[in-house]
């Protein structure tokens, strides 16, 4: 009996030390953790580095307004006489003998405009001489306008002439500015317009001046205004001048481009109904007497 209890005793007081110790130990663990998380510099815990995030490069953001020279579309037109390098996010309106180019639809009809707009063309009244050129088409776009410079430009490797001026346009949302200019080459004339509401005219030059940059002549242009001028020699037979139909036209439109009246169009192509067009059409256009 004694031997049991003296056994007991011995077993309990083991038990207590290694509980005990056990107690220790859990409670240096958990004071050295609350002495890493508080921060505090008491016991081994304060030599610790903790170790921040290594900071990110800041990413690189696009200039809104700035051309970006990876981004452009070839344009090659062989009728007018002309090739060109313009926006990929911009849009483009072939008409007759001029071809517009706009970062909105709001730009690409010259006679209804509502936002920045340019286009290269043949003048339609087969004007050749650069200052009357740009006196026409200043007059036709603001006969009030205010010139602000004049100068001389080379484009295409060519020099011409050209004027800035500004003009109020209630569908433009007000003040615009505009920039024309004209040349000659091979007896056949050349204009550019190129305009923007006041407000986005240093915005939208950047890109008319890398659209004139790329500007190149590719050879003599093989649409003419009208077949007015006579061939070189008696014997020879004009070649007939063939328009192939685009969207939106109409037959009047492309009577007024070549100076000619509905009529004579309609019977020189067999013509019942001018209102039926098809898109890709070829007409010939009659010569004028």
């Amino acid at each position: 009996m004694i031997n049991s209890l003296r056994r007991f005793f011995q077993n309990f007081g083991a038990l207590v030390v290694t509980t005990s110790m056990l107690v220790l130990t859990f409670a240096g663990i958990g004071f050295v953790a609350l002495s890493v998380v508080t921060g505090s510099n008491f016991g081994p815990a304060g030599n610790t580095t903790i170790t921040l995030p290594t900071p990110q490069p800041t990413a690189t953001v696009a200039i809104i307004g700035t051309p970006d020279s990876s981004t452009k579309i070839d344009f090659k037109d062989a009728a007018l006489g002309f090739a060109l390098e313009y926006p990929r996010e911009w849009q483009i309106n072939e008409r007759g003998l001029s071809v517009v180019f706009a970062p909105s639809a709001g730009g690409l009809d010259p006679t209804q405009l509502t936002d920045t707009s340019m286009w290269i063309g043949i003048p339609a009244d087969n004007t050749v001489e650069p200052a009357n050129l740009l006196t026409h088409l200043q007059y036709t776009l603001a006969p009030n306008s205010t010139i602000t410079n004049r100068e001389t430009v080379v484009i295409g490797g060519r020099v011409w002439r050209s004027t800035e001026f500004s003009f109020d346009n209630e569908a433009m949302g007000g003040p615009v500015t505009a920039k024309i200019a004209a040349t000659a080459k091979d007896e056949v004339g050349y204009y550019v317009v190129s305009l923007a509401p006041s407000a986005k005219w240093a915005a939208a030059q950047p890109f008319f001046n890398e659209i004139l940059d790329s500007f190149a002549f590719t050879a003599e242009a093989v649409l003419r205004p009208t077949d007015a001028t006579p061939p070189p020699t008696p014997t020879a037979t004009p070649t007939p001048v063939v328009y192939i139909v685009q969207s939106g036209d109409s037959l009047g439109y492309i009577a007024s481009i070549y100076g000619v009246t509905v009529e004579a169009l309609s019977v020189r192509n067999g013509i019942d109904d001018p209102r039926r067009l098809q898109v890709g059409a070829r007409l010939i256009i009659p010569l004028k007497r």
